[in-house]
């Protein structure tokens, strides 16, 4: 049973990451942003992502599987790449967000300029293209070897 609750934590949390990821690239194509919402909302992303690995971790030394299955799976290895990168590629907007939230306690109008705001909507697009690679390898990861 806690093999079945591990896997449904795992799902739960990825799906919530993703729909994270795409509320934060609707709420910065507003024509008016949030700006103190948005960074709690990206809080709540990087929170998320570290329960991701927390929970995938107990998978990996408590699930059915046993470690040994992982350590020789290679698309655990790319799986686990694939989700380095996507937090590599989330520290830029994350940074922005932090920035812009300081502007607006020191200017409750401000909003970010047109440049900003495609920097990070071109990063939160990768970030969503990269999920693409990610779900494949736990696609083969759980078939392995084949």
């Amino acid at each position: 049973m806690l093999d079945l609750g591990l896997a449904i934590a795992h799902h739960v949390l990825v799906f919530g990451l993703v729909a994270m990821l795409m509320a934060e690239r609707v709420m910065v194509q507003a024509p008016v942003i949030d700006v103190p919402k948005l960074a709690r909302l990206d809080a709540g992303f990087g929170a998320t992502a570290g329960l991701i690995l927390a929970v995938g971790a107990c998978r990996v030394v408590f699930g059915g599987k046993g470690w040994a299955f992982y350590e020789a799976n290679p698309f655990f290895w790319a799986k686990l790449a694939a989700f380095l990168i996507i937090g590599l590629v989330s520290i830029a907007p994350t940074v922005r967000f932090m920035v812009w939230a300081r502007a607006v306690k020191a200017d409750p109008s401000f909003q970010p300029d047109e440049t900003n705001r495609r920097k990070v909507r071109t990063a939160l697009g990768v970030e969503a293209l990269l999920l693409v690679p990610l779900l494949g390898f736990a696609a083969a990861m759980a078939r392995y070897p084949f």
